[in-house]
């Protein structure tokens, strides 16, 4: 079913990528509306509810793969990455629009095409750099209107946004390369998670001088269940439902979803720059990987032939 799912299975499938993207969106609603609940609060709670649900899943699997000495150097490398991934979205969505925020993550797929080459041995091909130049404008586009003086708040945050973006295309090469080596997503999640808690627990400690009330501890588990296990969870089981190039272009909703939660619920309207430079980042990203589907079915042909 992996790799030639039926009808009904893709359907399916999409679908629930589809409501994983509608939770991501709401990201930004809970670090806009919680404005007391310092970032770094919100990053721990995620770690802390994703290690305690993984590990109990991890305690009822029975075959494990074992862990080398490679294997351990990209698992702590993978915790850094994600924990500058995390921090970087969420700081960014607290300085600038959510649309700027939404859409200067999806530099993730700029980013992709320079690291595959270089880390996964993946060639690019002419559609894919011409996808890069078109993103790239988006990129320009998105930044032409934060070189005011009396709007660093927003070039700092669309910056960190773009960070974000760089930080997640290295999660994913790393995610990939650790795969290879026999270990299950779940479990990658999970010590991704453990480390995370386990490096940030002091720091927030040591930092955070904040007395929470048991609305704000309520609002951080909410976050930790829905992001960590709900939205990842249904994120994690689509890819096994439907197809890679069905994930990767019903992913790039997440953004519109943002947007259209902060207008509604923040009264946030995104500016002409941020639906100009998000059309063509995201744009390109979809019309790349309808164009490598094709392409691979093309290549398949001609082989078969």
């Amino acid at each position: 079913m992996g790799e030639n799912p039926t009808i009904a299975s893709t359907l399916i499938g999409d679908c629930l990528v589809l409501i994983a993207m509608a939770l991501f969106g709401t990201y930004s609603l809970f670090l806009r509306l919680c404005p007391n609940i310092p970032t770094l609060e919100f990053l721990l709670a995620f770690q802390l509810v994703g290690a305690a649900v993984l590990g109990i899943h991890e305690c009822f699997t029975e075959r494990k793969a074992a862990i080398d000495k490679r294997a351990w150097f990209l698992l702590g490398a993978l915790t850094l990455v994600a924990l500058g991934n995390d921090l970087c979205y969420f700081a960014a969505f607290r300085l600038t629009s959510i649309a700027n925020a939404a859409v200067g993550h999806q530099t993730v797929s700029i980013f992709l095409l320079l690291l595959a080459p270089l880390f996964l041995g993946e060639k690019t091909t002419r559609s894919e750099w011409l996808a890069l130049v078109v993103a790239l404008l988006g990129v320009a586009i998105l930044y032409s209107d934060h070189f005011g003086f009396t709007q660093r708040h927003d070039l700092l945050g669309t910056s960190l946004a773009v960070l974000s973006g760089l930080f997640y295309a290295v999660l994913i090469v790393l995610y990939k390369r650790l795969h290879a080596l026999g270990l299950s997503i779940a479990t990658i999640n999970w010590w991704r998670y453990f480390f995370s808690a386990i490096l940030l627990l002091p720091i927030v400690l040591s930092l955070e001088h904040w007395q929470p009330s048991s609305l704000d501890l309520l609002i951080l588990v909410d976050f930790g269940v829905l992001f960590a296990v709900i939205a990842a969870g249904l994120h994690i089981y689509a890819m096994s439902r439907t197809r890679a190039m069905h994930v990767s272009i019903i992913g790039k909703s997440e953004p519109v979803f943002a947007t259209v939660y902060a207008l509604l619920f923040l009264s946030e309207v995104p500016s002409a720059q941020a639906v100009i430079g998000g059309i063509l980042i995201v744009g390109s990203s979809i019309w790349l990987a309808r164009t490598g589907h094709l392409e691979k079915r093309q290549s398949a042909s001609i082989s078969q032939s």
